[in-house]
């Protein structure tokens, strides 16, 4: 495009070969590769904010933290039917070996939160350290997490007479906010 085209206004052309219509002027401005998709010619229906994307990266942390729940819960569900593990953390521990399988579960999910976190909300951000490096940091403040939750898990089911698994579920959404600002602060923070 040259400085002249660049500087020509594409309304007179439409003006000067017939009559004034709106409709010949939007068909004018849309023509014109300044104006494409209207941009400048409306105003904005909605003013943009500075929220949004903080909402969407925790909704997909929370989608993905989700996806873990459901899979910690149900490997949590599938140790305590499994009877030979059943009997062999039972006679060490007694009735507390749901707490050996919420750790358990809680390892597995992790793995999976981790490479679902990397692959699908924090895609963009990459830390100092390499993969290796984000996945012990994650792992770590996983494992730090299971020493919160573990005394609310025993609590809930043992003083309050809750079922260990919807015990479990519980005192994983009573961390979720504390696992969030430490992944995005710390793991994958903004370069």
């Amino acid at each position: 495009m040259t400085v002249e085209d660049r500087l020509r206004n594409p309304f007179t052309e439409t003006l000067a070969r017939r009559q004034y219509s709106q409709a010949a002027l939007y068909r004018a401005a849309f023509s014109d590769t300044r104006y494409s998709s209207g941009f400048g010619m409306y105003p904005p229906v909605v003013k943009p904010s500075r929220l949004r994307p903080g909402a969407w990266l925790v909704f997909k942390f929370g989608f993905v933290g989700g996806l873990g729940l459901f899979l910690n819960v149900y490997i949590m569900y599938l140790l305590g039917q499994i009877t030979v593990l059943g009997n062999l953390v039972g006679t060490v521990l007694g009735s507390s070996a749901y707490v050996v399988y919420a750790i358990i579960s809680s390892q597995a999910a992790v793995l999976v939160n981790f490479l679902m976190n990397e692959a699908l909300v924090f895609r963009g951000r990459r830390g100092a350290v390499g993969l290796l490096g984000r996945f012990t940091f994650f792992n770590s403040i996983a494992s730090a997490d299971l020493l919160v939750r573990i005394p609310i898990l025993w609590s809930f089911a043992t003083l309050l007479g809750m079922n260990p698994i919807v015990s479990n579920l519980e005192s994983i959404l009573l961390t979720f906010a504390g696992r969030f600002v430490i992944s995005a602060k710390k793991i994958w923070p903004k370069q």
